[in-house]
């Protein structure tokens, strides 16, 4: 199973959902469902308002996947903000616009610390549902330099304030973006297997599986302190840095997805299935805070 640019732009906010796509590529269900399941695709970002949901099917394991011809267009949507006993305190309608499901309320923005469920009803009388829990909103304090020279003496170091999450630390996703790209721009461990511009969209975005705060330097004053790897950067010039603090959600399907890519000591026959958290169903509700800033990367 591949990971499609859908989680890694979700994290930069760019939201280029690739739907079911994400899990059409493996079956992340038991041996005996081998029949097209309900897929649901949505993220929230902290502070910021609610983004479009995206319903589909999976394919057949037989048949020919085709994204386009497995959209839900009958569906009705919606996301509940769940009060501390359960209740529904709030409830966001959608719609569908073309393909996609998109807030009645696009002004309506989501709360970090907020319990939020997805309920999905389908024509045929199934639901699909999902909850997530919105890690707690964090701030870049300070950065060291916004400009530096490529693997110099000094290297970018960011310090950020903590995200709260329930019963646990936190965890984060890095992402660098080039913000100009190109063959001429990429730094040499990327320029020896890049080797045309349509190749260029395969690096725009590098990202870092998922850390804990015990991997980065805390500090005295509650912040903590993350140096950006060479290795990451594939683009000289400006760069944008963003942290994403994750849910459960996704930490779990980023974790779980990864092992189907070979990134485990299981054998084939042992892999286990990706870790979804979705009702009635298959896909991703997740929910994330982020921090961004730029920085230059000199030859």
């Amino acid at each position: 199973m591949r990971i499609q640019r859908s989680i890694l732009f979700a994290l930069l906010g760019s939201m280029l959902l690739s739907g079911s796509a994400l899990l059409s590529g493996c079956d992340s269900t038991s041996p005996d469902e081998t029949s097209p399941r309900y897929v649901v695709e949505s993220y929230l970002i902290a502070g910021e308002p609610f983004r479009r949901v995206l319903v589909s099917t999976t394919a057949g394991i037989d048949a020919q996947y085709n994204f386009g011809d497995r959209l839900v267009r009958d569906a009705t949507v919606r996301i509940d903000r769940l009060a501390a006993d359960g209740s529904t305190a709030e409830s966001i309608p959608f719609e569908r616009l073309s393909s996609v499901y998109q807030p009645v309320d696009q002004s309506v923005i989501v709360q970090p610390g907020a319990t939020y469920r997805l309920v999905v009803n389908t024509a045929d009388g199934n639901v699909v549902s999902s909850e997530t829990t919105v890690p707690g909103a964090f701030e870049v304090v300070s950065v060291n330099a916004d400009s530096v020279q490529y693997q110099g003496d000094v290297q970018v170091a960011v310090n950020i304030s903590k995200s709260v999450y329930k019963d646990r630390q936190s965890i984060f996703v890095f992402s660098i973006e080039s913000l100009d790209p190109s063959l001429d721009a990429l730094t040499p461990v990327y320029s020896s297997f890049i080797e045309s511009e349509d190749d260029l969209e395969d690096v725009l975005i590098t990202e870092s599986p998922p850390f804990n705060q015990d991997n980065y330097e805390a500090n005295s004053d509650g912040t903590l302190t993350i140096k950006l790897p060479w290795l990451a950067v594939a683009f000289y010039g400006p760069n944008r840095i963003v942290a994403s603090a994750i849910d459960d959600n996704l930490f779990d399907f980023l974790r779980s997805q990864s092992i189907q890519q070979g990134g485990s000591t299981f054998s084939p026959g042992e892999i286990p299935n990706v870790i979804t958290h979705v009702d009635g169903g298959t896909g991703v509700f997740a929910s994330m805070a982020r921090a961004s800033l730029q920085t230059y990367i000199g030859r």
